[in-house]
């Protein structure tokens, strides 16, 4: 199986921010804000584009208030 690839969601108060995290290098890279209502099919998008590439997906929700 190839990569890790972690999915971070950030609850915000006005929406969700989406990010990927690479548990090995310990990096993190913002994907952008989401309103809640679009939230869904982002991460679905990730998901599948993930999955495609041959990588473990995994997940992380978190918030921020």
């Amino acid at each position: 199986m190839g990569l890790e690839c972690r999915i971070v969601v950030t609850q915000k108060v006005d929406g969700a921010e989406l990010g990927m995290y690479d548990p090995v290098s310990g990096r993190y890279e913002p994907l952008g804000t989401h309103p809640r209502e679009a939230l869904d099919s982002a991460i679905e998008g990730l998901k599948i584009s993930i999955e495609r590439a041959g990588h473990k997906l995994t997940f992380c929700e978190r918030s921020i208030r």
